[in-house]
Parts: C-alpha cells; sequence; structure tokens
C-alpha cells in the first residue's frame, strides 16, 4: 500500500482525483488533500507520503516552486496539470509520472503502477534529491531520470548517444551499448536535452552531437556516429543541423 497526499488548489479536481484514486487504484491510501502548497509542504512535513499528486499552475506557488522549496524530496511525484507545456519540467524533477486533465483511468492506473514497482526496487531517495537540484544548476541537468518498468533509471547525459522513438516509448542507446525502453514519447525529452548538445535531425531520432563521427552530404544528409549508426537528417533541419556542428 502507497500512501499519498494530492496537492491541488482546485476542490474538483482534488476530489475528482481522490474519487478515482479509490475506485480504481487500491494500492493507495489517500492520507491528506491540499488546497495551497503552501499546505501541502506542511502536509508532507507531517505525514511523510511516499507519494505525492501534485497540481502544477497554484496561486502564489506553483508545484515546482513548492519542490525547490522543500530540504529533501524523498517522495515519488505523479504531476497532474491542464498545462502540458510544463512537462520537461516535469521530467527535470524526475517526476514519475506526468498526467493531463481530466485524468484518463488507464494512465492513472499506469503512473500508480510505476511508483508501487518502484517502490519495490526502492530506487535511493539520495538520487531524487540530485536530480531536484541539477534541475536548478545554471548550465542545464547533468543526469536525469528514465522511467522504465522497473522503476526510475538515472543516467549521465554524456553517457547517452542517441534516442529512437518506438510509438508511445523512447528507446535510449547509451556508450556502453545499454537499451533502456523509456515510457515517455520522444518529443517529451526534445527541450531538456537540446539545451545540452542534443539535436534532432529526424521526427524518430535524437543524436548526442557529442558522438557525431562524421556527416555524408545529400539532400539533407547522413549523421555516422561513433557506434556506426546511420541516422538521417529531413530536408528542413539540414541547415540547423550544420549551424549547430560549426558551433562545436
Amino acid at each position: 500500500m502507497i500512501k499519498a497526499i494530492i496537492i491541488d488548489d482546485e476542490e474538483n479536481s482534488r476530489e475528482t482525483l481522490n474519487l478515482k484514486i479509490q475506485k480504481h487504484c487500491k494500492e493507495v491510501e489517500v492520507l491528506a488533500t491540499c488546497a495551497s502548497a503552501e499546505e501541502g509542504i506542511e502536509t508532507i512535513k507531517k505525514l511523510s507520503p511516499e507519494l505525492v499528486f501534485l497540481d502544477v499552475e497554484m496561486p502564489r506557488m506553483s508545484g515546482f516552486d513548492m519542490l525547490e522549496d522543500l530540504e529533501q524530496v524523498n517522495f515519488d511525484i505523479i504531476f497532474t496539470t491542464a498545462y502540458n507545456q510544463h512537462a520537461i519540467r516535469a521530467i527535470k524533477f524526475s517526476a514519475l509520472d506526468y498526467l493531463l486533465k481530466p485524468i484518463n483511468k488507464d494512465e492513472l492506473q499506469n503512473a500508480v503502477k510505476r511508483a508501487l514497482q518502484k517502490q519495490k526496487h526502492h530506487t535511493g531517495d539520495e538520487q531524487i534529491k540530485s536530480l531536484a537540484e541539477n534541475s536548478k544548476a545554471k548550465n542545464g541537468v547533468e543526469k536525469i531520470a528514465l522511467p522504465t518498468a522497473d522503476g526510475l533509471i538515472f543516467v549521465e547525459l554524456k553517457n547517452i548517444v542517441r534516442l529512437e522513438s518506438d510509438v508511445n516509448y523512447t528507446k535510449f542507446f547509451l556508450a556502453n551499448k545499454e537499451n533502456i525502453l523509456v515510457s515517455k514519447t520522444l518529443g517529451d525529452f526534445e527541450e531538456l536535452l537540446s539545451e545540452n548538445n542534443f539535436f534532432r535531425p529526424h521526427k524518430s531520432h535524437i543524436v548526442n552531437l557529442k558522438y557525431v563521427k562524421r556527416y555524408i552530404k545529400g539532400e539533407g544528409g547522413i549523421i555516422v556516429l561513433e557506434d556506426n549508426t546511420n541516422i538521417f537528417v529531413s530536408r528542413r533541419k539540414k541547415d540547423e543541423f550544420l549551424e549547430r556542428i560549426k558551433q562545436g
């Protein structure tokens, strides 16, 4: 059983989510619901939940501001919001999942399932705190949390060679030849990684420019990576890619 709290400034959203959890997620016990981030902070300190359903847009203090205000983030986070542009920051805060309102029953159950799996594998609290600290670093993050079927895997960006789309999943290819299948789309990672020397030359791929070995000219061209993988560059991305390569 996972002990959880809900933090959302909208009463209807709190009640609706609570009812859905009670009906469809019997493994979750909602200890409390909070109407503000400030109330959420006090409740977290008092009840020490294992899982927090956290709204992003709230008056005075957002969900992200609340997390930055906490001394320790030693619980899993499932963000709930109507605004999907916040997905990238959610990843930076090592969110277990990100649910768009109105919350879909199946997506809620899948998020809770990941929480149960992660609890079973007990990823270290210090790693989560470290990732939250990285999200505030001026020079971008150094590692990200990848949500897999077995829980969160923390990977340093410098060790990621490329990403490949697999329908609603993304496959990460690492420098040590390991592959990791992640339950997020390629687009969920694009903005975060583009700030850290990654480039999306094609709708199905993101590459770490550090691992580009050569470029073969063509209508769009072909990128050859150090592992000898060939990645096509779309025609509309060609100029942008060549400019990024020149910048080093």
